[in-house]
């Protein structure tokens, strides 16, 4: 490989999140060129061994949208992986184009964090993310309880449930899960409960009561907080996939 790369990892980790495909890689001199398609529109990146990026294609929304991952990338602050800054403008957006009919609830409690975050508001973006994560975490709660088929397993996980804190909601739905036989078999949903699910939610929970129940004010990092915006979007989109499972196939304990 021709290309710089800690750039190569940041370009890479960026069309990744945003869903788009590459067509082809190949080594040309003193860069690596990435040909990347969406939908009609076709571009190209050229990553070079200085760290230099080039972009290339017609005018489209694609190339303006890599022109901005340009921009971004060369003017550093962040890590491959994290989100770039202006890519948290996209989020709601996003959100709705991979979770079609996604709670507005939720929706609003990210455009909330995000202005938030743009204001060097930290806590209050901290605030809204928790808020955020409660409601899809809410949701998740409430659909398997409905998809549970038998009627008494049913009404026993709502006694455990209902008018809980979120915190022992989530015990008892991690714990019933733990016992479903019907849970997603393979694939990515089937590791997310534990792996990306729950520690994202316990990590915000946590945070939002530090800030909602403050003692001392808590030492936030804007950088955190900006990777948990990022990761906000595929948590989301997890959550709404496992809701979706068990809408389709029920819950068998």
């Amino acid at each position: 490989m021709n290309a710089d790369e800690k750039t190569y990892n940041a370009v890479i980790s960026f069309l990744d999140r945003q869903k788009l495909e590459r067509e082809g890689e190949g080594d040309e001199q003193h860069c690596t060129k990435v040909s990347i398609r969406s939908g009609q529109h076709r571009a190209s990146v050229n990553i070079y061994n200085s760290g230099k990026l080039v972009v290339g294609g017609k005018a489209s929304p694609l190339k303006d949208l890599l022109d901005q991952m340009k921009q971004g990338i060369e003017a550093g602050g962040t890590l491959p992986g994290q989100a770039l800054p202006f890519e948290i403008d996209r989020f709601p957006q996003t959100i709705q184009e991979r979770v079609p009919g996604c709670d507005p609830v939720i929706v609003r409690f990210v455009e909330e964090a995000i202005r938030c975050f743009r204001a060097e508001a930290l806590l209050a973006c901290a605030f809204m993310i928790g808020a955020a994560s409660e409601r899809s975490i809410g949701l998740l709660v409430q659909t398997f309880g409905e998809c549970i088929s038998d009627e008494g397993n049913r009404n026993k996980y709502f006694s455990k449930t209902n008018n809980r804190m979120i915190s022992k909601k989530y015990e008892e739905f991690s714990a019933s899960y733990q016992g479903c036989k019907s849970r997603p078999p393979d694939g990515a949903l089937a590791q997310d409960l534990e792996v990306l699910i729950g520690s994202m939610f316990q990590f915000c929970r946590i945070t939002r009561n530090e800030v909602g129940h403050p003692q001392i004010v808590p030492d936030l990092d804007k950088g955190v907080l900006l990777a948990n915006l990022g990761h906000l979007v595929t948590y989301i989109e997890r959550i709404y996939g496992l809701i979706r499972h068990f809408q389709q196939n029920g819950v068998v304990l």
